[in-house]
């Protein structure tokens, strides 16, 4: 019998050891091997190696095994099997390994991490203000040139800031006093609109830092196009000259490698997006340079005699929107302490648009040096950048610049959209998150009257219950009487004549047809209810419930905290509360969770096509509109409602307060205080002045609560009951009902930009004391 031998320890199972052995003593001995022979068979063993592994040596004749590794069965004496602790031992091993490189790399990036950023608290003067005067007889001479700079823009407008902007541009170049430009960005998106007309302009060098620090030229080139401004006969009856488009200069991307990707965008909602290799940081402050770089090429005049006896300032005003513009003004003051901008320069308006968001805008500061330009005086690289950042270093906190309070300290003068919380910012009654950065430079702005505070118009121009496509399609518009409706009329009339004329048809639509079949608003408003009833979104029964509407953005700052004790009081009134609005930092299930706590009540509608296909029957179908807003810089969704006919149940806060008016209350502080102000303004104001305010009964379209009273929900609760018992009882009378909401209206209405001494008029007369005090040739009037 013959096995392979093989060595105790050589790491192989010892099972089958005793067989092993057994058949290897007859191997090795040959006397004692008795009949056993190479070819024989042990019981024990049933595998023989080939014969070539093999030698015959020795004494005693026996097989010894070749020395080469992996022939046979079993490896060579001396190969060791890896037992369990060996493999626990390497993989202890390669866990330290790991471990060790891991804290390598985090050490190594903790120590090249910035610093964390530290913003101080601190105690601020107290500062009274003073606003803006009007003369309501002044007359102007010359159109003031005014180059808005902003982000949005007509077609380009993805929120709020694209939607003021457009509206305040086309109402003053409407008012002729002034002549409208605006500086965008040239979103590859505006090619696909049919018919825009972009054709261009000029190209532009720019110099920046490549990422060695060397000086690289680069050329952008500007094109344009121009925006027609909507009109309408009555705009014309003072002045017959057609109103002149705005004309829109687009900043184009750059010619090298990464601005050549700038403003890539495939819709609206794609335009703050930055391509893959352009950080949005350089995007933003590549506008911002080449914006100051246009802006100087436009102020040079070269058809200027050499006899003439005046300097001409080509561009009056610049004014920038935002705190992602601000460094407009940084590259313009450059421009203007180097002398490129002439003699006369233009004066530097910017304007804060809200107080939360733009207060934390910031970028890198090395990215902030990639864009600073050598100064003359300076031939140290070194020396140079001290002297760039010593510009700049009040705005730094960490490894950031700040610019809000920069573009607040270069402007000639600061505007906010609100008047109510300008004043409140300035005097000390309103607290906000990171006023540390910016409250200094708005102080000394207002210790110069030059912090204004300017509430936004709203443009009707879009939503609209008499001119919407989607209402008149079904029959909901809104009906035109002596009362409302007559502007609107007009415009529809143009458009339904316009497309009369292009169609040279006799079937084509009569400008008449535009009425709308409803004899008054409150008709219309039960007959969208009922649509929303035979589409299935409300229920038979619901036609005779009060119906309460939210539009938002699901966020903190709008008093979601709220939502609970509301949707429990419109229950208990036997109403429905329908809740449409966009996902942001609120959580989302305390939301949704509100249709299973209040089911039958509460409806939730938060996926973006819902909303875009339904929302305006929902806001022309709603009793009421819910604004619990903790801050709000104007309010224009309660503006919104009010032009829907929806009575407002609000905090009030900010903005807000200019324009909602509470039911009476005589227990109400804020009513309380309020009517003390008038009481007060009213002793140092000759009788002559002093103007009769209507009554609170003839004026109230709102039910208010204090969102920061210890009992604000019982303050909302109080609310909802008042504003649902008010709304059964008109119910019972139509008549009364009607001139109600004809109230609420006309108090939207009442907020147009081009409102006698609103939004229009106060710029003007802005302008004019800016350009006053920065030095206004009167020879240019």
């Amino acid at each position: 019998m013959s096995s392979q031998q093989h060595s105790p320890d050589s790491g192989y199972d010892h099972h089958n050891s005793s067989n092993i052995n057994a058949s290897t003593s007859l191997l090795v001995g040959g006397a004692d091997s008795g009949s056993g022979t190479p070819n024989s068979k042990s019981e024990s063993s049933s595998y023989f190696p080939p014969m070539s592994d093999y030698s015959v040596g020795g004494s005693g004749g026996g097989y010894s095994k070749r020395p080469r590794f992996g022939a046979g069965l079993y490896p060579p004496a001396g190969i060791k099997r890896w037992r369990w602790w060996n493999y626990l031992a390497a993989l202890i091993l390669i866990f330290a390994v790991v471990e060790a490189f891991v804290l390598l790399i985090g050490s190594s990036l903790l120590y090249t991490m910035p610093d964390q950023i530290q913003i101080d608290s601190r105690d601020f003067r107290k500062v009274e203000y003073q606003g803006l005067a009007l003369d309501p007889t002044a007359t102007y001479k010359k159109q003031i040139q005014v180059y808005h700079v902003t982000k949005e823009f007509g077609p380009a407008s993805m929120g709020g800031l694209g939607m003021v902007v457009t509206a305040l541009a086309a109402a003053q170049q409407k008012s002729r006093t002034q002549k409208v430009n605006i500086v965008m960005p040239y979103y590859s998106m505006l090619d696909k609109i049919p018919g825009i007309g972009i054709k261009p302009f000029t190209p532009l060098p720019l110099e920046i830092k490549d990422n060695h620090g060397r000086t690289q030229d680069m050329v952008f080139t500007v094109h344009k196009f121009k925006f027609a401004v909507p009109q309408k006969p009555s705009d014309l009856e003072q002045d017959k000259r057609a109103i002149t488009p705005v004309t829109v200069w687009l900043i184009g991307p750059g010619d090298t490698y990464p601005f050549d990707r700038a403003f890539q965008s495939k819709n609206v909602q794609d335009i703050y997006s930055s391509p893959s290799g352009l950080p949005g940081e350089w995007k933003d402050l590549y506008f911002a340079k080449a914006v100051a770089a246009f802006i100087q090429h436009q102020n040079k005049n070269d058809d200027i005699s050499l006899f003439a006896t005046a300097v001409t300032r080509l561009i009056d005003v610049v004014h920038a929107h935002g705190a992602t513009n601000a460094l407009v003004l940084h590259y313009l003051q450059q421009s203007i302490d180097k002398g490129a901008m002439g003699e006369e320069p233009p004066a530097l308006i910017y304007t804060l648009h809200d107080y939360l968001d733009e207060l934390q805008y910031s970028n890198e500061i090395v990215s902030v040096q990639k864009f600073m330009d050598r100064r003359v005086h300076s031939e140290d690289d070194e020396e140079d950048m001290f002297l760039q950042m010593d510009g700049i270093s009040p705005y730094c906190h960490g490894h950031r610049l700040f610019t809000s309070a920069m573009g607040i300290d270069l402007a000639d003068a600061v505007t906010f959209v609100s008047k109510s919380m300008a004043k409140d910012i300035v005097e000390g009654r309103l607290d906000f998150y990171l006023k540390e950065l910016v409250l200094g430079s708005v102080l000394n702005q207002a210790e110069k009257n030059m912090f204004i505070g300017i509430t936004n118009g709203v443009d009707f121009g879009k939503l609209n219950p008499w001119t919407m496509p989607a209402l008149r399609e079904h029959d909901l518009s809104f009906p035109t009487n002596e009362f409302v409706g007559q502007e609107e009329q007009e415009a529809l009339a143009l458009e339904n004549a316009a497309a009369a004329a292009a169609a040279d048809d006799d079937e084509a639509v009569a400008p008449n047809a535009v009425l709308s079949s409803h004899l008054t608003i409150r008709s219309a408003k039960e007959a969208a209810k009922h649509f929303l009833y035979t589409k299935g979104f409300l229920t038979e029964q619901d036609l005779a419930r009060p119906l309460v509407l939210f539009v938002g953005r699901f966020q903190y700052n709008k008093g979601l905290e709220f939502f609970t004790t509301a949707s429990a009081a419109v229950k208990e009134n036997g109403g429905r509360f329908v809740i449409m609005g966009q996902p942001n930092n609120y959580p989302l299930r305390s939301v949704t969770n509100l249709e299973r706590l209040f089911k039958g009540t509460v409806t939730v509608i938060g996926d973006a096509k819902t909303q875009d296909d339904w929302g305006v029957y929902w806001r022309a179908a709603a009793d009421f509109l819910l604004v619990p807003s903790l801050t709000e810089s104007f309010g224009l969704v309660a503006a919104e409602g009010l032009l829907f006919g929806s009575t407002v149940i609000s905090s009030g806060v900010g903005g807000l307060s200019e324009f909602l008016v509470d039911r009476p209350n005589a227990a109400d502080k804020r009513q309380i205080q309020e009517q003390a102000e008038l009481d007060r303004e009213r002793q140092f104001m000759p009788l002559d002045q002093q103007l009769t305010e209507a009554p609170r009964e003839e004026r109230y379209n709102s039910y208010l609560f204090d969102p920061f009273a210890n009992d604000a929900h019982i303050q909302l609760t109080a609310a909802i009951n008042d504003a649902i018992a008010e709304w059964k009882r008109l119910q019972r009378k139509p008549e009364e009902h009607e001139k109600f909401l004809i109230r609420l209206v006309n108090s939207a209405k009442a907020m147009g930009w081009d409102r006698a001494g609103g939004p229009v008029d106060q710029y003007r007369a802005l302008y004019e004391i800016t350009l006053n005090a920065i030095g206004f040739n009167s020879q240019t009037l």
